[in-house]
């Protein structure tokens, strides 16, 4: 990703809808447009860096996530005057730190959020949430820690599975090229899909060669990620029969994992990189002799050059797509998610600055680092 906003403090706000404040799908979208031609974005609100946003049972609110350490509680089209939850004081939201990512336990009281600590490394932590929805700071605890050599390919979300293990996707380090040699590495945490099981602590890998996957959508058991790419190619892959995968069991019995602890080698899903950007060979000296492709790839150019997942439709016209955008480009896109080879269907373009598609109580949100959240009508 490609965050370059600096810190600001603004309060949340809603916005009604008018049409003047709707955008519609664009012309000439592709040989299916005919059926989208009634989806529009809605913009229904604004938060200072929005990253992402989450559900959780029983309650009607969606809570929105800012990249500056706080989230809000959105409810009824509105967001509540103050934060549920302020970690500022333990995060800097800068570049592609601060805090990144938020789900919630299967009952719902319990919180797992995502953030770079001041050391910048990547640190998992839980917190109980009461019935109203909040947060209790006092409990909050560290669960993960994954140190990080450069400041940059954190990731940043997590989602929960039925089960109630977390699933992290982890970027590569950072810095360019994979420079670590870590995506590859079973020795490492670093370019996984991490699962960790919050009531023991342990932790496994079920994929590797992962550049950085900086949003992820998990939907009738597979995993789709938006995986950022290098010098050419933006790419989507999915992770399929995530519950039937027991992956490789890390060892180590400290909070604070390092990523050199050895794994237990059973079978790691293989997406790669660095071996290979998308389907083209990119360090040489990397083999990935079980590559699997990414289901869409696009190259740098008028597309963008950053890629913003991206959530699959639960509801409406866009029913059983995987929606996503481009930071760079400001184009959002859909595939189907049955096809073996889908092809990519523009429905928006130039959005300002898209951080993320997410669903949120069976409706899909674009959410623009600027501060603009949109709602995906139609």
């Amino acid at each position: 990703m490609i965050f370059v906003l600096a810190a600001c403090g603004a309060a949340p706000s809603a916005t009604k809808d008018s049409p003047t404040e709707a955008y519609t799908s664009v012309d000439g979208a592709g040989g299916d447009s005919g059926a989208y031609a009634d989806v529009s974005l809605q913009e229904v609100g604004t938060l200072a860096q929005p990253v992402d946003a989450a559900t959780r049972a029983g309650d009607p609110a969606i809570y929105f996530v800012s990249r500056l350490g706080t989230v809000h509680r959105f409810v009824d089209g509105s967001f509540e005057s103050t934060a549920v939850l302020d970690i500022g004081d333990l995060t800097v939201g800068d570049g592609e730190r601060g805090l990144l990512g938020l789900a919630f336990s299967p009952d719902g009281a319990t919180a797992y959020v995502n953030y770079t600590d001041a050391s910048d490394d990547t640190t998992i932590a839980a917190l109980a949430v009461d019935e109203s929805g909040r947060f209790d700071r006092s409990t909050l605890r560290t669960l993960l820690v994954i140190e990080q050599p450069y400041r940059n390919h954190n990731a940043g979300d997590l989602v929960v599975e039925p089960s109630g293990n977390v699933l992290i996707p982890m970027g590569d380090g950072g810095s360019a090229d994979d420079p670590e040699r870590v995506a590859l590495n079973d020795d490492s945490l670093l370019g996984k899909v991490v699962r960790l099981d919050p009531r023991t602590g342990t932790t496994s890998v079920l994929a590797k060669g992962l550049r950085n996957p900086w949003r992820v959508d998990l939907f009738d058991d597979r995993l789709w990620l938006a995986d950022v790419g290098q010098n050419r190619w933006e790419e989507v892959s999915v992770l399929d029969d995530v519950a039937k995968r027991r992956g490789a069991t890390f060892t180590g019995s400290s909070t604070r994992q390092s990523s050199n602890q050895n794994a237990t080698k059973t079978e790691i899903i293989d997406f790669g990189w660095s071996a290979y950007e998308a389907n083209e060979r990119f360090n040489d000296d990397q083999s990935s002799p079980g590559h699997v492709p990414p289901v869409i790839a696009y190259e740098h150019g008028d597309d963008g050059c950053s890629v913003s997942g991206g959530a699959v439709a639960a509801a409406g016209a866009l029913r059983g797509r995987y929606v996503f955008a481009d930071y760079c480009s400001g184009r959002v896109w859909s595939i189907a998610t049955n096809d073996d080879a889908p092809v990519m269907l523009l429905h928006f373009d130039d959005i300002d600055s898209p951080s993320a598609v997410v669903r949120a109580n069976g409706e899909l949100f674009v959410l623009s680092l600027s501060g603009t959240i949109w709602r995906i009508d139609g």
